[in-house]
């Protein structure tokens, strides 16, 4: 007799086939999937760090400027009142005074802003009052360093950049505003080098949008004359793409602190996202495409994609820190000091705690440095950095403000600590064995303390700790009440 066939297994077998084949389809477009979400937001996510890195370039560029201009208020100063104060004034020490800054063009007036001497010379222009002519005169008369926006100048009528700075003499205030022309100077110099890509355009502005300094250097007056496109872009946004442009851009505009300019940057997208373009792009892709073959191609795209994201970010962060640091002690700078300065006032203020400040200024540092030379003098700040690590506390904020001038603030301490601290720091450092470079006994410095009142600004107790620090240069008892 014939036995029955089984034919149960022969049907379920390919049913069980097609429930395994869907599920693995299913499980397989569910792993795409997530990769392709994974890849798209890893891509975009690098493209808002190189966006971000831009600007902060942007940022940065335009912060070299501020501190140029600024360097050079303070040098115009410093000439002035060595070379200017006297009554009268000739030209010829005019003339050298103005040389001694690399410029062609300057005014000195008086107090009330009657032209002593011009540069060019322009005989018609002495003895007459034009201050009501230029603002940044006019707030130099005030008694504040003011930079121009692009004006005509006084002598010749050429189109330059001033600075104007106030000083004293014993005839009264006068200000000294040298010209600056973009094109031939350091400052042009800069703009041509401001930023390292190549097919770049970087433009210095005033507040009107008329060109200080351009790269590559251009014969137009105003940014709407040299790029038109770029001029709309950057009327309406800080940042962003130039619309209509036949090469796609970027730019960014970053104000110059302390100036009514801006700098201006506009790159082409080919080079602004390089290294994330071409094969960049592409090859998490492929490999995507490959995934359901091999396997372990998954392990190669997550990784190169963690170290892109790993890489922008460490750059970030590398590009804020130095924002925010001097280079060579490695101490918080006079920008990232203002802040901690300006918070810690305002917490103090909330909490009704005291807040105190120490202005630290290192004795004969320029004998050191011309007796045994700058890597001495570096030497000797970098020491004083290492004291402060050790005696100051983990809270308290403290940098380096300029030259050899040191800026401390003391949460919740009042004068007669302030003073204390300055006391061990000062100890500290002359203990300190730098013979190797001739200080045989440490570092020698001076220290003024200043303590906040309830409405004093971070300014005016920065100014009563210089204040005190003067007088003990000058070797007075310390000030009871600051």
């Amino acid at each position: 007799m014939m036995g029955s066939r089984r034919t149960s297994p022969i049907v379920r077998g390919p049913v069980r086939r097609h429930w395994v084949v869907a599920l693995a389809s299913i499980g397989l477009l569910a792993v795409l999937g997530t990769l392709a979400f994974a890849i798209a937001a890893s891509q975009q996510q690098a493209r808002s760090h190189v966006i971000s890195t831009y600007a902060l370039r942007g940022t940065s560029s335009a912060t070299f400027v501020s501190t140029f201009i600024a360097q050079q208020a303070t040098r115009e100063e410093e000439t002035a009142e060595q070379f200017l104060s006297v009554r009268p004034v000739s030209t010829e020490r005019f003339r050298l005074a103005v040389a001694a800054l690399g410029s062609g063009a300057a005014v000195l007036l008086d107090s009330h802003g009657r032209v002593l001497d011009v540069v060019p010379s322009d005989r018609s222009l002495l003895g007459r009052s034009i201050a009501d002519r230029y603002a940044h005169l006019g707030a130099a008369l005030r008694g504040r360093v003011a930079v121009s926006n692009m004006v005509r100048s006084a002598a010749r009528g050429l189109p330059v950049a001033e600075v104007a700075v106030p000083f004293s003499t014993t005839y009264g205030r006068r200000v000294f505003s040298v010209a600056y022309r973009g094109a031939g100077s350091a400052l042009g110099a800069f703009v041509d080098h401001a930023v390292p890509y190549r097919q770049h355009e970087v433009f210095l502005i005033d507040a009107r949008g008329r060109l200080i300094a351009a790269s590559p250097a251009t014969g137009a007056r105003t940014v709407a004359e040299a790029d038109p496109l770029l001029a709309r872009a950057a009327a309406h946004a800080a940042s962003g793409s130039v619309a209509g442009a036949r090469t796609p851009s970027t730019f960014t505009a970053s104000p110059v602190a302390g100036t009514p300019w801006r700098l201006l940057i506009s790159v082409p997208d080919s080079r602004v996202y390089l290294s994330i373009a071409g094969a960049a792009r592409v090859v998490p892709w492929v490999v995507f495409a490959l995934v359901s073959i091999l396997g372990s191609l998954l392990v190669a795209l997550l990784v190169r994609s963690h170290a892109d994201r790993v890489r922008l970010a460490a750059l970030s962060r590398t590009l804020a820190k130095t924002a925010r640091t001097d280079s060579l002690t490695g101490l918080l700078n006079r920008r990232a000091l203002t802040e901690e300065l300006t918070r810690a006032a305002a917490q103090a203020r909330r909490r009704g705690e005291r807040l105190s400040v120490l202005m630290i200024d290192l004795d004969r540092f320029k004998e050191t440095n011309d007796r045994f030379g700058h890597e001495a003098g570096d030497r000797v700040l970098c020491v004083l950095a290492d004291c402060m690590h050790d005696v100051l506390r983990a809270e308290d904020s403290f940098g380096r403000w300029g030259g050899d001038e040191f800026l401390v603030v003391l949460w919740a301490t009042d004068e007669a600590d302030a003073r204390q601290v300055g006391e061990r720091l000062r100890a500290a450092a002359a203990e300190t064995d730098l013979s190797g470079i001739g200080l045989e006994a440490g570092v020698p410095m001076s220290v003024g303390a200043a303590t906040a009142l309830a409405d004093m600004t971070p300014d005016e107790i920065v100014r009563a700790a210089d204040l005190d620090l003067y007088r003990a240069k000058r070797g007075s008892s310390p000030a009871t009440a600051v």
